[in-house]
């Protein structure tokens, strides 16, 4: 990347988040663009994405939504195989150029803009590889992204320097939620979505559960959280929570989520070096702000180390899209380059397939992708 002088740099992050997609740029300190979009209406009419990316002039950086993420990469440069390892999901014939996340990034690869694929925390070499073992989701690009906001948070609330931020990261989004271990600056763990119970998505499935369902398809992750739990599909995470006082099945699905998020930040307080290194947890996503649940997690992960909600810098776009307008700015050599030089971006590699032992056809997979 070339460097750029702070005055006239500017960088775009976005979020594609389960609810809405965040927007948020800055040019130099100044914020400007800070703005949300339902995810609905991006599906629907993908082209808001490129609207709002054209609304910016000489923009010099934007990492571009990444999914389950890759290294380093510039769109311009990615391949159909890397746009299906950032989604993880097999697309009908018939819709092949029409879904989602791909399209858009299909878009963005058309546009003129110099924008950038960012890795997920698997590809993170400050992650050790046995703990990579028969994982995928260690946590997605936007988690790297939440991560970014919560150094930074760190280095203003206690005046140190990257290599002295010190956390667990807690992120309640709408529909998934994810546990980041961060050490010296540096993502040294992660528990993805997919592997806790959210408030939509189930969490990890119970093996023989797996061999009864058969064949399992994406909706089977996305469903059997606390939404469903409680009975409320279409409700969101306030509305459920304020159900909690008068309706006991609700109820049990908010302790059985509490539970969950318990058992992993004490589990993934074992990767520390040592158990004193965590400074604090710091909350963050849609669920961040709520008191029911924000009250019992602080009771419930006390015995861990004190905890917060993270900091956010914007009145709109969540802290996944600050962070990777943080990452931008830091990949040009802007005001945060330091804690993205900490965090080894750029040295990120190899794929969210490897460390696999658990049988099953990859040279299938490689070949249809081919």
């Amino acid at each position: 990347m070339n460097k750029v002088t702070l005055r006239e740099l500017s960088a775009l992050g976005v979020d594609p988040g389960s609810k809405s997609w965040d927007f948020f740029a800055l040019k130099g300190n100044e914020i400007i663009l800070d703005t949300s979009v339902p995810t609905k209406e991006i599906v629907q009419e993908p082209q808001k994405v490129i609207n709002l990316i054209r609304s910016l002039e000489n923009l010099d950086l934007m990492v571009a939504p990444s999914g389950f993420g890759l290294p380093l990469k510039d769109v311009k440069d990615i391949t159909e195989k890397d746009i299906f390892f950032t989604l993880l999901k097999f697309e009908r014939e018939d819709q092949k150029k029409l879904l989602g996340l791909g399209e858009i990034l299909r878009l963005i690869k058309a546009e003129k803009t110099k924008a950038v694929i960012v890795p997920g925390v698997k590809h993170l070499p400050t992650v050790p590889n046995y703990r990579k073992i028969n994982k995928i989701d260690m946590g997605t690009a936007d988690k790297l992204c939440t991560a970014v906001v919560g150094i930074r948070d760190q280095i203003e609330t206690y005046q140190c320097k990257p290599e002295d931020t010190n956390f667990i990261m807690v992120e309640i989004g709408y529909g998934f939620t994810a546990v980041l271990a961060i050490e010296n600056g540096q993502i040294i763990d992660g528990i993805g979505g997919s592997n806790i119970m959210g408030f939509r998505a189930c969490g990890s499935l119970d093996g023989e559960l797996a061999y009864l369902i058969k064949k399992i398809h994406k909706e089977n992750i996305y469903k059997g959280g606390v939404a469903s739990i409680a009975g409320f599909s279409d409700l969101s995470l306030k509305e459920i929570t304020l159900l909690a006082e008068n309706d006991e099945q609700v109820k049990i699905a908010l302790k059985a989520y509490i539970s969950s998020v318990k058992k992993a930040v004490f589990g993934i307080s074992s990767s520390f070096s040592k158990k004193e290194k965590i400074k604090e947890i710091l909350l963050a996503g849609r669920g961040a702000d709520l008191r029911y649940l924000n009250d019992r997690i602080v009771k419930g992960l006390s015995d861990v180390a004190p905890v917060r909600i993270m900091k956010t810098y914007s009145q709109i776009a969540k802290r996944a899209a600050q962070g990777a307008t943080f990452i931008a700015n830091g990949l040009l050599g802007g005001r945060f380059k330091h804690i993205i030089n900490n965090l080894k971006i750029k040295q990120a590699s190899g794929s969210i397939l490897d460390n696999i032992f658990i049988p099953f056809d990859k040279d299938k997979l490689m070949s249809d992708l081919d």
